[in-house]
């Protein structure tokens, strides 16, 4: 039976932009993830995962790589993944026989202590691990400290950061985040697989040990090295109300199938979506956090991208990228078939609402959420819905088609708009979370044609008289920078806002961080500036070895470069130490925290 539901959207909540906050990254908002273009240029992309040709990307867009977090196996070691495996076990080697605890988790069954397996990489049939033994993956103790120390000078900057050193938006995407102590467990002695034994000590004793210990490793990240920037693949959490937590300092997080509902929409997958996806996108969107939501689309499925579109609607925050893309021939949906959707709604007045349907609990609801200039739903009801809407606005349907009311059937997903043409909104560079050094250059672009361009610095809307774009504006103080295009037959476009912090003092350099411990070898020195230069910074270090010997370097900020790490070869013996210090800076100023220690255990 279907159920009449009255939505108001005009008016019904007030006017924010997402909350208040305002986008901080490029405004591209196309994704990628392991997909390719497919008819539209690289350039097109704000945010892409993989390897691309060399300077096909805008500048300004935020390149992901590859990465992994919590479980490894051998066959993580070769030139695609690039962990240091071998590396990684000969370390821990080194510290067993120093008395120390071992970095690979064991768990104690039939009196045998045996390494911890993650169960998704064993090729289970029947219980039995039927994999190669090589690509069986083995749990590491996550939050222990001289791992993480690992992570990010072995691998985080000796492997990965190493070629693209000089990438100004540079991402880490973290595989395989499934935070469940139940799915990892032993192999018998017959490789049968053997889940719910405890670890031994010192590891988690429990899935709230583990959740504690995967927060400690993004802790401890972004202490160790400010710099690195993670978005974890969202996979399991035992606990869900303990993402906030959880992640508390991971910058981004992404998803590999918005539409992955679809092929099972039973009570236990709408439930798990409605109790988990839902809430922690939503999080991290109220974060302002960068977030990459890919979409898997089946062939023949006409309503695939659409309702997927709706999904990201829904969840959507300032900083989020949609990437779908064809579920078999890894090519993305050319952006024209979306954008100009979202350019019609424009931004979202609120969260998401939704209502459960009568009878049914969970995630058994018609969700909604209200835009400038119009409003998505996705129906998870189990039966269809009408949904009527406010008779005294005129709507749109995605054909372009003016309604009164929407049939929405079960598992799809529909938007409506106020206006059936609109013109393209503005992007603004560069896009700053942080304050900037000296005067900034903005620009503007629009793809709209025979529109101009308007604009305002004073926070203030833009109308057909405030002064027009015509090349960068030279920014040399704070400002709310807005901008506004008209084009005479069409709607105008949404308001783009980008706020910017400048200072015309220079930027003060640090130390990141002032020390660090381990075996003799490589360490990584972070330098940082208080504010992004719009000029080249270099720095002149001396490296002072335990032995008294003394060698000097140079490492350069450029232009829109906040972080820049160093290596830098210590030698000694246990209990020694290395010192750094900066000795000259050209464009900064050196502030308090100039030196920089390495003691070796």
């Amino acid at each position: 039976m279907k159920k009449a539901l009255l939505i108001l959207i005009a008016g019904l909540l007030p006017l924010v932009s997402a909350h208040g906050q305002n986008r901080t990254v490029i405004d591209k908002n196309a994704g990628s993830m392991f997909q390719k273009p497919n008819g539209f240029s690289y350039s097109e992309y704000g945010i892409y995962e993989g390897a691309y040709p060399p300077g096909a990307l805008d500048p300004n867009a935020l390149q992901v790589l590859y990465a992994k977090m919590n479980q490894f196996s051998p066959s993580d070691a070769t030139a695609v993944r690039g962990f240091p495996y071998s590396q990684l076990k000969t370390y821990e080697a080194q510290q067993v026989a120093a008395g120390k605890a071992p970095i690979f988790v064991t768990a104690t069954y039939q009196g045998k202590s045996r390494p911890v397996v993650f169960s998704w990489s064993l090729g289970l049939v029947n219980g039995v691990a039927t994999a190669p033994s090589q690509n069986w993956q083995y749990a590491v103790n996550v939050g222990d400290s001289r791992y993480v120390h690992f992570w990010v000078n072995n691998y985080a900057r000796a492997v990965l950061g190493k070629a693209l050193y000089n990438t100004p938006n540079l991402w880490f995407q973290l595989d395989e985040c499934a935070f469940d102590y139940d799915i990892f467990g032993v192999l018998d002695d017959n490789n049968k697989f053997i889940t719910g034994v405890t670890w031994d000590q010192p590891f988690a004793q429990s899935a709230d040990e583990y959740l504690d210990s995967v927060a400690s490793f993004f802790n401890q990240v972004r202490q160790m090295a400010p710099d690195i920037n993670v978005m974890p693949n969202i996979g399991t959490t035992t606990d869900p109300t303990q993402f906030p937590s959880i992640f508390a300092n991971v910058g981004g997080a992404m998803h590999e199938n918005l539409y992955s509902w679809h092929s099972n929409s039973s009570a236990y997958i709408r439930n798990l979506w409605y109790t988990q996806d839902f809430a922690l996108f939503s999080w991290m969107a109220s974060k302002n956090r960068v977030v990459l939501m890919r979409a898997l689309l089946p062939s023949g499925d006409s309503n695939a991208l659409t309702s997927s579109f709706v999904v990201y609607s829904l969840l959507k925050g300032p900083n989020f990228f949609f990437a779908p893309g064809g579920a078999t021939n890894a090519l993305n949906v050319d952006p024209s078939e979306w954008q100009g959707a979202e350019a019609l709604l424009g931004q979202p007045t609120g969260g998401y609402q939704s209502q459960l349907q009568a009878g049914l609990t969970g995630g058994y609801r018609l969700f909604w959420r209200n835009f400038q200039g119009g409003a998505v739903y996705l129906n998870w009801t189990g039966t269809a819905q009408t949904i009527k809407l406010n008779p005294q606005v005129k709507y749109y349907n995605p054909s372009g088609q003016q309604v009164t009311e929407i049939v929405l059937p079960d598992a799809t997903g529909t938007y409506v708009t106020t206006s059936a043409s609109i013109a393209d909104q503005p992007q603004i560079t560069p896009r700053m979370a942080i304050e900037g050094s000296g005067v900034q250059s903005l620009t503007l672009a629009t793809t709209t044609t025979s529109g101009v361009t308007r604009y305002t610095l004073d926070g203030s809307q833009p109308t057909e008289t405030s002064p027009i774009y015509s090349g960068p504006i030279q920014l040399g103080k704070n400002a709310v920078f807005q901008a506004k295009t008209f084009k005479s037959g069409d709607t105008p476009s949404w308001t783009s806002t980008a706020k910017y912090m400048v200072s015309m003092n220079m930027p003060g350099l640090d130390f990141a961080v002032p020390s660090d411990s381990g075996a003799a070898g490589t360490y990584y020195p972070i330098l940082s500036l208080t504010s992004i230069p719009s000029d080249t910074v270099t720095v002149t270090y001396r490296v002072q070895q335990p032995n008294g010997t003394s060698t000097t370097g140079t490492v350069t900020f450029l232009p829109g470069q906040a972080y820049r790490f160093f290596p830098i070869s210590v030698s000694g013996t246990a209990g020694q130490t290395a010192n750094v210090s900066i000795v000259s800076a050209s464009g900064a100023s050196i502030g308090v925290n100039r030196s920089f220690s390495v003691k070796i255990d």
